[in-house]
């Protein structure tokens, strides 16, 4: 979900009905993980249709839903029971008091991004996550140079279709490791990965909290 973009009714509604099901495996494995832990109450950054929260909440997980876009929070609200809350408020200042969460999501939300706002996105993050809380990512992680997958090849098409900076930052993110830069560079444990789609998409599990976020800027 693109912070700086005003979604219109047609990308609401393409996004509700295409990446919406493209996405389940990956909402259906953040569920599986959340059951596992039994957290307090989870935050899902970016949360779009509310597609995350909406499964989390049949699970019985609290959920808080949060979006920039107007139009994703109102159709989330609209699809979704009044147990799970929805806010209008940007990943790059949250609207909530530290350590509010004992659970935090970035769901592909950060590729799309330049770099300075990857970070403060996760120290956004990383303000609100509880201590000994969980943050869980996920992202892509590209399959080694000159190796040819089709389920990549897909990937790239939609991300090319987004154009402009989303794509440019897409390529940026992709070049830099993707999923693996941020196992490398965030200060906290890895718990578990979860390969999806063929090792193209990683959902990373991270557990603890140090008092001072650092996160590698070069």
């Amino acid at each position: 979900m693109n912070i700086q973009t005003s979604y219109q009714k047609g990308t609401v509604w393409f996004y509700s009905r295409f990446i919406d099901l493209l996405l389940r495996p990956v909402h259906t494995r953040v569920v599986g993980v959340c059951k596992e832990i039994h957290p307090e109450n989870v935050l899902d950054i970016c949360s779009a249709t509310g597609a995350q929260c909406l499964l989390l909440d049949r699970a019985r997980i609290n959920a808080v839903g949060l979006d920039l876009s107007e139009s994703m929070v109102r159709l989330a609200r609209r699809r979704s029971p009044p147990t799970v809350r929805y806010v209008h408020g940007s990943a790059l200042a949250l609207p909530f008091d530290n350590q509010t969460f004992a659970c935090v999501l970035l769901i592909l939300a950060l590729h799309e991004h330049t770099h300075a706002e990857q970070l403060t996105m996760l120290s956004e993050a990383h303000r609100v996550l509880r201590k000994e809380g969980t943050l869980i990512l996920a992202e892509y992680s590209p399959p080694r140079r000159g190796s040819h997958h089709l389920i990549w090849s897909f990937i790239t098409m939609i991300e090319r279709l987004a154009g402009g900076d989303h794509y440019h930052n897409f390529r940026v993110f992709v070049e830099a490791g993707g999923a693996e830069s941020l196992a490398d560079n965030l200060p906290l444990s890895v718990e578990a990965r979860y390969p999806l789609f063929s090792g193209t998409v990683s959902l990373l599990e991270f557990r603890g909290r140090i008092p001072l976020f650092r996160w590698n800027s070069s």
